[in-house]
Formats: structure tokens, C-alpha cells, sequence
């Protein structure tokens, strides 16, 4: 399927140029191109519309690349025609035929000539068909895109996938081929799908409206979920959302920026409540939320900002509650199951509790009433495993202990 979008969307390149008072066309031209009368192919290439009235500030691409990685966090990859793929780095050029991947827990920005945006999430997969000043396509192999894209002023901007065409009129919207779901999502504007098939279907998907790209069945809009609400009380450094009852999971987003080109972090979770990894650096972030409903289409974002501790302060570790209760934590991702044990001995035998299978990264034990050391760990395990032992010394596991006072 492919995304066509009414708006501009050009990005910069290799060589560029910042519009300075008194610049022409003319002169640019013989600046970079060493003569005058190639001025006609800077014009084509940024989608000038009056040649005599150059925007300041406004950056023009001068041939080669014309898109440029603005952001990254984490590894990227580019493949270009034969040669061998090589790492992308921050400031690097984008054009036609090129390939790019993001690793796992990686995260990509390209800016466009004419300020609009491109996000590649983690574990995502893109190639770019067609990059010039009136035309912008790129093909979705894997992953998502989210794009923020000007008025494109009768040039087309397309995001093709491989299920439909999408012809977009709108400013922000999402493109998602993962988990055995292909599907568009708009936050602001309107999208046209144009399936790819002998009969195809077309589709107008309005502003908060999505729908599924593939798949048996006439394509249909529906309401997204509303975005989630945040309960503002952190509890030991997790993310906690008020429930959805339409909703089939969640996602969370961390960025240095509120308009999420800086992404940092994203976690999925079956369960309303993230736990942050230890790796996040202390500071302020911006913070989105996401929650999916049960056709797995992503609903509307809720941003605001939240602040994240030292990551001494995540880990393991036993607080005394008062009354003889302890509140015993440790790290993990969200939506992970853990067992947990707690013994009087090293080698936790005999176990004074067990909880042999619950989601999170805390629990209160007590009141004791007996004083003395207790020994406790977790272990992380699958959802359903076949033999726990197997799957115990395989999965991470966190442990510790704490002594218990004489009354």
C-alpha cells in the first residue's frame, strides 16, 4: 500500500544552502554549479514557486542527497545499490534507492527541505523510491513510519506499504506494517487509501480515524482509542495509566523533544503501567502514550512530561513500610511475568512465600513476626513455560535479602 500525501515534503541533502538576504537563484547557481544557467534545477529541486522572492532561512538542496538525518539514537543502517551497508550517522544524506534499518531500541529523524519530518522507530525498515522537488516516496518494508508533513501545495508525498497506496492530505499521521498488522492512523488531516489489488478499494480515513490496509473484508474507518490518561503518582519509577476497557495494550514513547523527533526510549505493554529501564539518563522527558484497541489500531497520543530519576534509585532494593511489611523491588521491562520466593536460608529452602506467576517489579511482603534475615528473588518467565526450572535458569533474576528487627 502506498500513502500519498497533499502537502510538501522535500528534505535536505549532502550540499545545502541557508537563504541569506540578497541571494538569487542566479547567483546560487553559479556559486554551486559553476554557472549561472543551471538556476532552473535549484528551482526544481526545492519546488520554488517564485524565483525572485527566495524565503530567508529557508534551506535549498544543491543536488546529491535530498533528504538529511537530523536525529539518531541508537544504530542505523544504509544500504546504497551494491555497496556494503554501512552505519548512518547523525547529519548524514538520504536519496533515491537507499535503504535504511533501525536496530532494536533505535530511533531516526530525517527533515526534509521544506521543514517536514519522517520518524523511523525502532526495528523498522524503509526504502526510499523517490526524492526530489515534486515528488517524495518512500516504501514501508517493515516497522513504522510516523510523518509530520507540511502543505504540499499540488506536489504528492506517498507512503506505499504492501497492501494499498495512501494519499494523504493531512499533517500527522502514522504507517505501521508489524505484529501481522498493516494499518494508518491520523492524527490531524485526512488520508485516501488506494488498495493495491485487480479490484482495488478506496478509502477517505479522516482525523482521528484509522484503519486496517490488509486483509479480508472491505477497508473500513474507525474511531481511535482517546489517548490515555496518566496517573500522575509514580510508583517506584513506573509509568502508570488509568485502564482503558476497550483497550488491548499500550505504548510508550520517551523523546527529548515535544514534538517526538528525539526519541530516547518505547516499550509496549499489555497492562496499563511501564517500567522505566535502568539505562535513561536522570532528567525530564517528554512522555506520549498510546493505548491499541482490539483491531490492534493505535489510538491518539497524550503527551506531557515526566521526570526520571537516577537509575541507583530503580534498582533492586527493600523498603521497610512500617508495621513489619517490606516492599521489595527490582528492574524489568513492562508486561514481563516473574516468580517470586522468600526464605529464611541462602538456599531458599523451605520457602516462606511463593507467588509462582504475577506481572511487576514489586512486591509487600509481611508483617513478620518473626525477626532475623530473609533471603528473597525473582525470576523472570515466559507466559506459558513448559518447564519453569529450564525457564528460570535461563531468564534474568534478581535477588537480595534484609533483616527483620526484634520488636
Amino acid at each position: 500500500m502506498s500513502l500519498a500525501l497533499a502537502g510538501p515534503a522535500w528534505a535536505q541533502q549532502g550540499q545545502t544552502h541557508v537563504v541569506r538576504p540578497g541571494d538569487t537563484l542566479w547567483d546560487l547557481s553559479r556559486q554551486y554549479k559553476q554557472s549561472p544557467l543551471h538556476w532552473q534545477e535549484i528551482q526544481k529541486d526545492n519546488a520554488v514557486r517564485v524565483p525572485e522572492r527566495l524565503k530567508l532561512g529557508q534551506v535549498l538542496v544543491l543536488g546529491g542527497d535530498v533528504a538529511l538525518v537530523t536525529e539518531l539514537t541508537g544504530s542505523a543502517w544504509l544500504k546504497r545499490g551494491n555497496a556494503a551497508q554501512r552505519p548512518l550517522t547523525r547529519g548524514a544524506g538520504v536519496q533515491a534507492g537507499d535503504v535504511l534499518v533501525t536496530d532494536q531500541d533505535a530511533f531516526l529523524s530525517m527533515t526534509l527541505a521544506d521543514d517536514s519530518h519522517v520518524v523511523m522507530p525502532s526495528s523498522s525498515a524503509v526504502k526510499v523510491l523517490v526524492i526530489n522537488g515534486q515528488q517524495v516516496q518512500f516504501e514501508l518494508l517493515s516497522g513504522r513510519l510516523e510523518s509530520h508533513v507540511e502543505k504540499q501545495n499540488g506536489r504528492h508525498f506517498e507512503i506505499r506499504t504492501k497492501s494499498a497506496e495512501l494519499a494523504v492530505r493531512g499533517t500527522h499521521f502514522r504507517v505501521r506494517d508489524e505484529d501481522d498488522v498493516i494499518a494508518v492512523e491520523v492524527i490531524e488531516g485526512k488520508v485516501a487509501a488506494d488498495e493495491i489489488a485487480a479490484d482495488p478499494r478506496k478509502l477517505l480515513v479522516g482525523v482521528a480515524q484509522g484503519s486496517l490496509l490488509a486483509g479480508s473484508g472491505a477497508m473500513q474507518s474507525h474511531p481511535l482509542l482517546p489517548a490515555p490518561e496518566r496517573i500522575e503518582a509514580a510508583v517506584d519509577g513506573d509509568v502508570l495509566l488509568t485502564p482503558q476497557p476497550e483497550a488491548s495494550g499500550y505504548r510508550l514513547q520517551l523523546a527529548r523533544d515535544d514534538r517526538f523527533l528525539q526519541l530516547m526510549h518505547e516499550q509496549r505493554s499489555s497492562l496499563p503501567r511501564f517500567t522505566l529501564p535502568d539505562t535513561l539518563d536522570a532528567g525530564f522527558y517528554h512522555l506520549r502514550l498510546t493505548a491499541f484497541d482490539s483491531r490492534q489500531l493505535e489510538g491518539l497520543p497524550s503527551d506531557s512530561t515526566v521526570y526520571i530519576a537516577a537509575s541507583a534509585s530503580r534498582k533492586s532494593g527493600v523498603e521497610s513500610l512500617g508495621n513489619g511489611r517490606y516492599k521489595i523491588r527490582w528492574p524489568g521491562r513492562s508486561g514481563q511475568k516473574f516468580r517470586f520466593e522468600l526464605a529464611r536460608t541462602a538456599e531458599f529452602r523451605p520457602l516462606v512465600a511463593e507467588d509462582a506467576a504475577f506481572y511487576g517489579t514489586n512486591v509487600t511482603v509481611g508483617p513478620f513476626v518473626v525477626p532475623g534475615k530473609y533471603y528473597w528473588r525473582s525470576i523472570a518467565i515466559g507466559d506459558a513455560p513448559e518447564d519453569a526450572s529450564a525457564a528460570a535458569a535461563a531468564a534474568p533474576s534478581f535477588s537480595g535479602s534484609f533483616e527483620v528487627p526484634v520488636p
